[in-house]
């Protein structure tokens, strides 16, 4: 009698939760059975696939079926390739919150039931409820980024669900800090990392994940200029960000005065040595707004240094490369002429 080849992997609907501690998101995923494939003795004879012909006249059904694989399952194995490929814990844990509210709240239980014409309804749904634009684009992108990844895995997934086009957002202005804004800012904002945090924002653009990611070793300073090195930035791209002549005394000011020995080497530290995190930088924009009376926000920084440096000369192309944008049409997004700008001289060249 023949000996049973190994039973392919199978996902089974049974859920589970994956425990929310370091590095590994909390999330209701399906849990795996069946065993990984073992080697076919040589006697055994196998198709083309690696599994053992089934009977003649036998009913069969080929794993790679995309109804027999449950969605929480996958999520779980995604999210672990996403662990492995770096990405960001932040990164992930966005992922991980849209798959787990798609999967309580969507109609797909299967990949075979996640096609073109469920992530439409879905996203119909969440516009009928009358969610932000970014907030539906942002389940788009989640779910797309999912199935093409199961696709580039070797799962079968619906071909037109990889061509759904993405939703509409509205074009919002883009706002900058005036100079008289900026200065209230500088006013209400302490010495020591906090002043430092805020200045380097606005004086290189930088996103906040990237400076809380700062090292004493990316500050360059070679007598005649100076950068600062973002070794992970968005897209795990690594770039150098030049630092003026102004910034670079107030980074020298703080290493020198501010910044307390620690065993850690981040450029960021609070009075007791430990690194400055994101939340912390968040919870003191939340105090800056409180005394200044207006919003307070990273990215609002990183407009108006972009504004600014195009306003006073800079190449669209530094700029592209100091922002860390792989394509113009993503620097176009964040500079913008204001109002000021739009109607300066506009006397003299308009026709009427």
């Amino acid at each position: 009698m023949a000996e049973k080849s190994p039973k392919p992997l199978g996902f089974s609907k049974t859920v589970g939760v994956l425990p929310a501690h370091a590095g590994r998101p909390g999330l209701a995923l399906g849990t795996v059975s069946g065993r990984p494939g073992l080697a076919v003795p040589a006697h055994v004879r196998v198709d083309d696939d690696g599994q053992e012909p089934a009977p003649d006249g036998a009913q069969t059904r080929s794993h790679d079926e995309p109804d027999h694989f449950g969605l929480d399952a996958l999520v779980r194995e995604w999210l672990m390739e996403l662990r492995m490929m770096g990405r960001r814990p932040r990164t992930i844990e966005w992922y991980r919150q849209k798959m787990a509210w798609y999967l309580k709240t969507g109609e797909a239980e299967t990949l075979g039931q996640l096609t073109a014409c469920e992530l439409k309804r879905y996203l119909g749904e969440l516009r009928d409820r009358d969610l932000a634009d970014n907030t539906i684009h942002g389940f788009f992108e989640v779910l797309r980024a999912f199935a093409s990844w199961a696709d580039r895995e070797g799962y079968s997934v619906d071909p037109a669900l990889l061509r759904v086009r993405a939703p509409k957002v509205a074009q919002k202005e883009v706002e900058t800090y005036s100079a008289e804004q900026i200065e209230r800012i500088f006013a209400a904002t302490s010495p020591g990392w906090p002043t430092m945090a805020v200045k380097v924002l606005l004086g290189t653009g930088m996103r906040l994940s990237e400076l809380c990611g700062l090292t004493v070793e990316d500050f360059e300073d070679d007598a005649v200029s100076a950068f600062l090195k973002v070794r992970h930035g968005k897209g795990a791209k690594f770039r150098r960000v030049p630092v003026s002549s102004r910034l670079k005394r107030v980074v020298v000011r703080y290493l020198n005065r501010w910044r307390p020995a620690s065993r850690h080497s981040n450029l960021l530290l609070r009075a007791d040595g430990e690194p400055v995190t994101v939340v912390a930088v968040a919870e003191l924009f939340r105090r800056i707004r409180a005394k200044v009376g207006f919003g307070v926000r990273a990215h609002r920084f990183r407009h108006t240094f972009a504004t600014e440096y195009l306003r006073q000369g800079g190449e669209i192309e530094r700029l592209r490369r100091i922002l860390g944008h792989t394509t113009y049409v993503m620097v176009m997004r964040y500079v913008h002429l204001d109002k000021g700008d739009l109607g300066r001289d506009f006397d003299l060249r308009s026709p009427f």
